[in-house]
């Protein structure tokens, strides 16, 4: 079932409700007195995934800073290309991290004197981040990528680009879950249900991810992206009344 229009509809409950206890007060009654009936609801809907973010870079290693650089960026140099020429838009690839500096120093000496520690070795590092439209294409992307020179894989990750429709969808079945569960409550302890007091509801989005660091792809290599869940939970309250 499609619904459309269910924040309109919850936002018009809350001001119905907040109009009616002004004027009760108005009035003089005192809602303190009125007996109430709070049921908590659950609703979940699953989706695929119809973007996916890759997270991948180049490390190089050299005795000389300026070699490390120059190799890192000359490595991913050609993995932006391989990237662009796979049809990725240029705003889809973000530099997401670059470092340099040393790696964690040989506790080992060399020299017949024992006193002089190996030269530091330089670590160059650059990241970027690729948002991909097309869940299918992840494995032929990490494999051009690769292929291109770029030596770590972080992360491959699965999202919805717009979750809304779901979570429409879960906050209704949310409703008619406490809904029930208030009607049944209500019959086992004896009284009758009466107006809706008040509406609170909360979401959970829950998204696929794989972690793939230092992971090898080729074109043959299956990604599955599974399902997203997309969760709502809602607490009604009722006023209730003897039967």
């Amino acid at each position: 079932m499609k619904i459309t229009g269910l924040s309109s509809i919850i936002l018009g409950l809350t001001i119905l409700l907040a109009a009616a206890l002004a004027a009760a007060q108005e009035n003089g009654s005192d809602d303190s007195d009125i007996s109430r009936l709070m049921v908590q609801g659950e609703g979940k809907v699953t989706a695929a995934p119809d973007r996916a973010t890759v997270v991948l870079g180049v490390q190089t290693q050299d005795a000389s800073a300026s070699r490390a650089a120059s190799e890192n960026a000359r490595l991913m140099n050609q993995t932006m290309s391989a990237l662009l020429d796979a049809g990725i838009a240029q705003s889809d690839i973000q530099t997401s991290g670059y470092s340099l500096g040393t790696v964690q120093e040989d506790p080992s000496y060399s020299g017949a004197s024992g006193d002089e520690r190996k030269a530091p070795l330089f670590e160059a590092s650059n990241t970027v981040t690729v948002n991909l439209n097309n869940t299918s294409d992840v494995g032929q992307v990490l494999d051009a990528a690769v292929q291109a020179g770029s030596n770590t894989i972080q992360e491959v990750s699965f999202d919805l680009q717009d979750p809304r429709p779901q979570k429409d969808q879960a906050l209704a079945m949310a409703i008619q879950d406490a809904s029930h569960k208030a009607a049944v409550a209500a019959q086992a302890a004896g009284v009758k249900l009466g107006r809706v007091l008040e509406i609170s509801e909360s979401y959970g989005y829950v998204s696929a991810a794989s972690s793939a660091r230092g992971m090898m792809y080729d074109a043959a290599t299956p990604i599955q992206p599974g399902r997203m869940e997309v969760t709502a939970s809602v607490t009604m309250t009722y006023e209730i009344s003897g039967t």
